[in-house]
């Protein structure tokens, strides 16, 4: 988990997808772990994120990305309505 100093929150749960929180609420965002590179897909379009404003959605998944990162993790965006790059 990852606490920031301007105030939200990323827990990231290997089974289970990624939970963001700050002063606006909570979201779970959909991901996966892959392997070969080992890395994190984050799926920017997740079910709670896709009726959110897109200046809101960027800044929450540029905030967990930064909080992933900070633990030390890979991450790779998707966005795309196709399936996600298959690990190799």
């Amino acid at each position: 988990m990852a606490v920031s100093t301007t105030g939200f929150t990323v827990h990231w749960i290997p089974h289970g997808g990624i939970l963001y929180e700050d002063s606006s609420g909570k979201w779970r965002i959909d991901s996966e772990l892959l392997v070969k590179p080992y890395r994190i897909l984050v799926y920017e379009k997740s079910g709670s994120l896709r009726s959110m404003d897109s200046a809101r959605r960027e800044q929450l998944i540029s905030r967990v990305k930064s909080a992933l990162e900070y633990m030390g993790q890979q991450v790779e965006l998707w966005n795309d309505g196709a399936a996600p790059p298959a690990s190799k």
